[in-house]
């Protein structure tokens, strides 16, 4: 065939998708075996395994919450260092997670870990912001931060305020919930 010229073979269509053809094998496998391969690729895919939680309504041990929260916080802030400057994707979803389970927190009134793991996500949420173009994510990022804010409030004295200063001092771009935050750093005991 010379160069340029175009092939007059045509390409047959197919006739099944993909997803016919994935559905047909996996309904020729064994119920146990179709489950410990699910289980083994959510482990492998935490979008995957947040998915089927979801999809199932798997109600967790409070004992998970924390190590869901934290794995949360690294997937919403992570980002590849070479697109800063840009608005790079972020995950919506994980943001999301760590402001349901976050306020789960608050609800079993596991307030320390709520606090410790807010300032983790200023920490590293506020870097991300910093690094990006426009700062997107940081309405998320105050979502999740707002619940825990109130209700360090309401929990009052002294630790409150040194949390809310350690809050602003973590925040490296200066202005995630720093309305909220300043007001509670400086009230009155």
């Amino acid at each position: 065939m010379k160069r340029g010229a175009k092939s007059t073979k045509k390409v047959p269509k197919a006739k099944v998708s993909p997803s016919e053809l994935i559905r047909s094998a996996l309904g020729k496998c064994k119920k146990p075996d179709l489950i410990d391969f699910l289980v083994e690729f959510s482990n492998q895919h935490v979008e995957v395994q947040r998915e089927l939680e979801s999809h199932l309504n798997v109600e967790k041990p409070f004992s998970l919450v924390v190590i869901d929260i934290e794995s949360a916080i690294a997937l919403a802030t992570d980002f590849d260092e070479r697109r800063m400057n840009y608005n790079f994707n972020y995950d919506h979803e994980s943001y999301e997670a760590v402001e349901k389970r976050l306020k789960k927190l608050i609800d079993h009134e596991e307030l320390e870990d709520a606090k410790r793991l807010s300032l983790e996500l200023m920490k590293r949420g506020s870097y991300q912001v910093a690094c990006s173009d426009e700062g997107l994510m940081s309405y998320e990022i105050e979502d999740c931060l707002k619940p825990v804010i109130k209700a360090v409030k309401r929990a009052g004295g002294e630790p409150a305020k040194q949390w809310a200063a350690e809050m602003i001092r973590a925040d490296k771009v200066g202005f995630i919930c720093d309305n909220e935050l300043r007001k509670l750093a400086e009230s009155k005991s």
